[in-house]
C-alpha cells in the first residue's frame, strides 16, 4: 500500500503546468499520464488505469462513474466476480469545498463496498485542503486524500492516510 501512496503521490508532484489547475478534467487527463508512467513499477498483473468507467446497477450493483480507476478488467480476468481484481478507485475535484469534498468520500466509500476496492482516493486540486478529518462515514479506513495545488510555481501536495 505505501508503495502505492508514494507513486499516487509522485504522479500529483509531476503535474506542474499551471493550465492543468483551470480545469478537472485538464488535470485528471495529465494526472492520468503521470500515473500511468508508473503504474507498471506496482507489477500489478493484468491491471490498467481507467478513466470515467461507468458502474452499471445490473452488472456491478452501484451506478456511481468514478473518475479514475486502477483494475483488472472483468472480461480479462480468470474469476467470476466483478469484485475481484480492483485496485484503486479515484474522485477527483477541482477546489472543492467541504461540501463536495463529502460527497466524493460517499461515492468513495460505496464503491469501495460494494466492490470491495481496497482504497479509494479524493484528490481536490487547485487546493491545500482534503477534508478528510470532517469525513465520519463508513469505510474511512479505506480511504486516502491528497489536495494539490500550484504555490509560487512548485507543486504543492498534502495528503492525509487515515489507514
Amino acid at each position: 500500500m505505501n508503495r502505492l501512496l508514494k507513486i499516487i503521490k509522485e504522479s500529483l508532484a509531476s503535474v506542474s503546468h499551471s493550465r492543468f489547475y483551470e480545469t478537472e478534467r485538464g488535470f485528471q487527463a495529465e494526472f492520468i499520464a503521470e500515473l500511468k508512467k508508473r503504474i507498471p513499477l506496482l507489477q500489478l498483473e493484468g491491471a490498467i488505469v481507467e478513466q470515467e468507467y461507468q458502474k452499471r446497477i445490473r452488472a456491478h450493483g452501484i451506478n456511481i462513474r468514478p473518475d479514475i480507476i486502477i483494475h483488472v478488467p472483468f472480461e480479462e480476468r480468470h474469476h467470476d466476480s466483478r469484485r475481484q481484481g480492483n485496485f484503486v478507485v479515484f474522485e477527483l475535484k477541482l477546489n472543492a469545498d467541504k461540501k463536495k469534498a463529502l460527497s466524493a468520500y460517499e461515492n468513495l466509500s460505496k464503491i469501495c463496498e460494494v466492490l470491495e476496492y481496497p482504497l479509494g482516493v479524493f484528490i481536490n486540486s487547485n487546493n491545500i485542503s482534503t477534508h478528510l478529518n470532517r469525513y465520519h462515514g463508513p469505510h474511512k479506513e479505506s480511504l486516502c486524500a491528497f489536495a494539490v495545488r500550484l504555490h509560487d510555481d512548485r507543486v504543492e501536495v498534502k495528503h492525509d492516510y487515515p489507514i
